[in-house]
């Protein structure tokens, strides 16, 4: 995959299937979960450069601090996402989840509302899960817009 493409998950993953469901992470039980190794490539290997497709101002700024949010939090090796990246594949972050996973993601969306000054609430997450990393940018704009 190239870097400027957007990070996906396979078709199998998440799963749907019970048993596979139950043996997630089970090697040869469970689905095969090595593609997070080539979403981590994947992201890694974006440079600055890249960002040049949001265009340029705020939303370019707020995209990087907002990935740099990501990464430090969810453990991507670069602060650097394209703005038709799900929302959903980068809060899921680069490996298969950790037992802490949702607080990593929770106390990311709080920097971000920090970063904001702008307190969102758990409607304007819940609505941006199914968000690509443009749409939620383009959100934030708007949110930190109408701040008094």
């Amino acid at each position: 995959m190239l870097p400027s493409e957007p990070l996906r998950y396979p078709d199998h993953y998440p799963p749907t299937n019970r048993w596979k469901k139950f043996f997630i992470g089970v090697r040869w039980l469970g689905p095969d979960l090595s593609f997070f190794g080539h979403l981590r490539q994947q992201q890694a290997s974006r440079t600055v450069e890249l960002m040049g497709i949001w265009g340029g101002g705020e939303p370019r700024s707020l995209a990087i601090a907002v990935g740099a949010i990501f990464s430090r939090h969810l453990h991507w090796a670069s602060p650097y996402f394209v703005p038709d990246d799900p929302l959903s594949v980068v809060a899921g972050g680069p490996r298969f989840g950790a037992i802490d996973s949702d607080l990593d993601v929770s106390d990311a969306l709080g920097e971000i509302e920090e970063m904001l000054g702008v307190p969102l609430g758990p409607v304007f997450w819940r609505d941006a899960a199914g968000c690509t990393m443009g749409e939620l940018v383009e959100r934030l704009l708007q949110a930190a817009s109408q701040k008094p």
